[in-house]
This record gives structure tokens, sequence and C-alpha cells, in this order.
């Protein structure tokens, strides 16, 4: 099944000022547009921590570690135990105290516990980032913290887990909850469509830009295009009204993967997901068998 045209986040309704300064960018150069554009899609926001996650800064231990393969320097949180070793990967715009329910639920089952802010996240020092250098984070924390029984990823964080897998990280369990992407260009073009301008020549341009500075295509990372070589077995969880991940995205994730188990959802939209309790008990269980 092709998906409908994925939504944007409510944080890319972009302020007028913004979309008004990209347009004349456009009419004076092409490219500093693009390098406008670009600059914009990859600088994650860091909203404010409720109150609710609190706790979770306060149960972890926290470290700063650098990644070599990208050149910069992330925050870890750890609940060891004696029990399996668990990654947990937020989604673009997250962080790891997201997780909380589902942490604290399987760290009193005895699992091992790892979360990371990726690059430009959370408490990590704030900057632009890449689909590419997010594979590679999880990429490299894997082969250097872990090995990991399982990875527990979020949205975005779930697309470039299963990119890192495409290049060889190795897990027995993947937990993909509300997947983001299914195809990358689509994603491209509806952003390029809230400044007003010619999504199809900018799509284009921004993938240039995109293979200059990362040597591949974006397009290249679209779990659509290798998907079905992946056979670890894998729960996905999706809510049907998911305003800022369609669900078809989950259903074609399913009908990709070799070794899925699809749960939908309703009511719990893109983030409450995270905090749900029937939600948290149906991954511990999955970690159980």
């Amino acid at each position: 099944m092709e998906p409908r045209k994925e939504s944007v986040a409510a944080h890319y309704k972009l302020p007028w000022f913004l979309t008004y300064f990209a347009k004349i960018l456009d009419f004076f150069s092409r490219s500093l547009a693009t390098r406008f554009l670009w600059k914009i899609f990859s600088g994650p926001i860091k909203f404010k921590v409720p109150s609710r996650e609190l706790d979770f800064y306060n149960k972890t231990k926290q470290t700063r570690i650098n990644i070599n393969s990208v050149g910069k320097k992330v925050i870890l949180y750890r609940l060891p135990n004696d029990g399996n070793k668990l990654l947990f990967v937020h989604g673009w715009n997250g962080r790891s105290s997201q997780f909380y329910r589902i942490i604290d639920l399987l760290s009193e089952e005895g699992f091992d516990i790892t979360a990371v802010d990726l690059p430009g996240h959370g408490r990590s020092r704030k900057g632009n980032t890449s689909l590419p250098e997010i594979t590679d984070v999880i990429y490299e924390i894997s082969k250097t913290q872990g090995p990991y029984h399982a990875l527990i990823c979020h949205s975005f964080g779930g697309i470039a887990a299963l990119n890192a897998v495409r290049y060889g990280s190795s897990y027995e369990k993947l937990v993909l909850i509300s997947p983001g992407v299914y195809k990358i260009e689509p994603m491209f073009k509806t952003f390029v469509g809230l400044f007003g301008l010619n999504e199809e020549d900018y799509t284009e341009r921004m993938f240039n830009l995109a293979e200059s500075k990362y040597g591949a295509s974006p397009d290249e990372f679209s779990p659509g295009k290798f998907a079905n070589q992946i056979d670890i077995n894998t729960l996905i969880i999706h809510c049907e009204d998911d305003k800022e991940a369609i669900k078809e995205i989950a259903e074609n994730l399913h009908g990709e993967l070799k070794n899925s188990i699809l749960n939908l959802t309703t009511g719990l939209g893109h983030r409450r997901i995270l905090r749900d309790a029937d939600v948290a008990e149906k991954i511990t269980q999955f970690m159980k068998i």
C-alpha cells in the first residue's frame, strides 16, 4: 500500500517571517534558499520537560560520551540491572525522559536500561543533526556500549534504528513505536511545502546538498527500500489517529518486515502513546517472550 503524504508535526507550523525570508532568498538565490531550508530542517527544537518526567533524571546515572563517527557528545542515561540490556532511542525533537513509564516498568522487571539523548536533543548539546548522523550514533553506541538484546524506539528514532540495522547493528528484538517515515521524499516535500516553495525543485536541491554532506542520498535511508531484508523479531505499536505519523507507515513496515507484529491503538496520538500503561505492558511482555 502506498502511504498518503506524511503529516508534519505541529512544531513545524512555521512563523510567517521564516516563510517570508525563504521566499526572498528564493527570489535572489535558490542556492542560499536551499541552505536556509536545510538549516531549519536539521535543527531540532528543545521543548520544556514536563514535571511528570523529572523523576527520570533523579533515578538514572547520566554520562556524556563522545561519538567518534560524528564528532559529537551525547548524554547516556543508565539504570543498570542483571537482565537483558535494552537501548532506548527517542524521536525528532524528543528526549529520553519521554520513555519514563516504559523504562520504569522494564527496570522493575530486571532489564538493564540505557537511553540516549541524540545530538541536538534533550540534555545533549544544542545543534543540528540528521538521519545519517543519528544512524551513526545508534550504530556506534550499540557497538561500544552493547551488545543490546533489544532496541526500543519512537518515531524518527525508529527510522534511524532500522538504518543502523541495515548497516550491521544486531539485536534480538526491535520495538518501533509510532514509526515516522516509510519513504523519505514525501517528508522533504511536505516540509518544503510549508514555505510555499516549489516542492519538486527544492526537494531535489536538498537531496543534492545532503548527498554532498553525507555521501549518500536521503532516499537511500527510506525504510521502504530495505525493510524486507530485516528479519529481527519486531513489535510495531501505532495509534490509528496519530496526526503526525499516519498509520499506513506502520502498516507498510509491518508488510515489509519479515518477522513483525503490528498493534494498533486508538486515542493516544503520537506522544501520549509513550506514557500509556497498556503500551508499556505490551512492550514488557514482548521483551519477556
